[in-house]
C-alpha cells in the first residue's frame, strides 16, 4: 500500500471516530429530585455545666417535639421549616418553643442531603423560670447520608430576642446573639424506594448544647427521623 493511500485512510478513520464520539451520548449525571423533606420526632435533655453562673432557667431543660424542614430545587434550593417543642425546666416550669422559618436557602448533597440556612420568627419561654420572649431564629441545617444505613444530622440555632430583657446577651461564647443551641447526631436506619420515592428512616442519637442566660448546658438528644425526596 502506498504512503499517500495509507495517509488518506488514516484521515478518514480519524474523522469517523471523531463523528462517532461527538454523536455518542454523554454519561448521565446522577439525578437529584426537585424536592426533599426531613421530619424528626425529638426528645432532648440538657444540664448546666457551669453551676457557678446564676441562671433563672434552673439546672436543666427537658424538651420533646417535632421538627420539619423541606426544600425545593435541584442544586441551590429554597428552604422552609417549622419547630414545635414543649417540656419542662428543672426546677419545674412548663416550657415551650415554637418557630416558623419561611426564608431559607440550601445546597443539595445528593438526593436526600443538604446544607442550609433558614430564618424566621417564633416564641419561647417557661412558666416561672424563663421569661416569655419573641424569637428571631437563624437555623443552620445539615443532612448528610453516609452510605446505606448511616446518616449525619445536625442543627445549630442562633436566637435574637425581643420582650425578654433578662434573657438578652445570654450566650457567653457569642456576644453577637442572645441564645445558642445546637445538636449533632448519627442516625442508624435503612434506605428504600417506595413508589419511586427515595426515602429512609431510623433512630438518631446525639449530643446537645445550649447557651442561655449566661449558662452553658450540655446533654443528649434522641430522635426518630424520616427523610423523603420527590420524584
Amino acid at each position: 500500500m502506498s504512503a499517500p493511500r495509507a495517509a488518506r485512510r488514516l484521515v478518514v478513520a480519524t474523522a469517523l471516530a471523531a463523528i462517532a464520539t461527538r454523536a455518542a451520548p454523554a454519561p448521565a449525571e446522577p439525578r437529584i429530585p426537585p424536592g426533599a423533606a426531613w421530619l424528626h420526632y425529638q426528645a432532648s435533655y440538657v444540664l448546666r455545666v457551669d453551676r457557678a453562673q446564676p441562671a433563672r432557667a434552673g439546672v436543666g431543660v427537658a424538651m420533646a417535639g417535632v421538627e420539619l424542614d423541606a426544600l425545593l430545587g435541584r442544586r441551590v434550593a429554597y428552604l422552609v421549616g417549622i419547630d414545635l417543642h414543649a417540656g419542662a425546666t428543672v426546677p419545674a416550669g412548663f416550657a415551650y418553643q415554637v418557630d416558623l422559618r419561611p426564608i431559607g436557602v440550601a445546597v443539595r448533597l445528593g438526593a436526600t442531603g443538604a446544607l442550609g440556612l433558614s430564618l424566621g420568627v417564633g416564641a419561647a419561654g417557661a412558666v416561672g423560670t424563663i421569661d416569655d420572649g419573641v424569637e428571631v431564629p437563624a437555623l443552620a441545617l445539615l443532612e448528610l447520608p453516609l452510605g446505606a444505613r448511616l446518616r449525619l444530622v445536625g442543627r445549630a440555632r442562633a436566637v435574637w430576642l425581643a420582650a425578654a430583657p433578662r434573657r438578652a446577651g445570654g450566650a457567653p461564647s457569642a456576644a453577637w446573639t442572645d441564645e445558642l443551641d445546637a445538636w449533632l447526631g448519627v442516625r442508624l436506619g435503612r434506605r428504600y424506594h417506595d413508589h419511586g420515592f427515595p426515602s429512609g428512616n431510623g433512630t438518631l442519637l446525639g449530643v446537645a448544647y445550649r447557651e442561655r442566660e449566661g449558662a452553658r448546658m450540655v446533654g443528649v438528644v434522641l430522635a426518630y427521623g424520616v427523610d423523603l425526596a420527590t420524584r
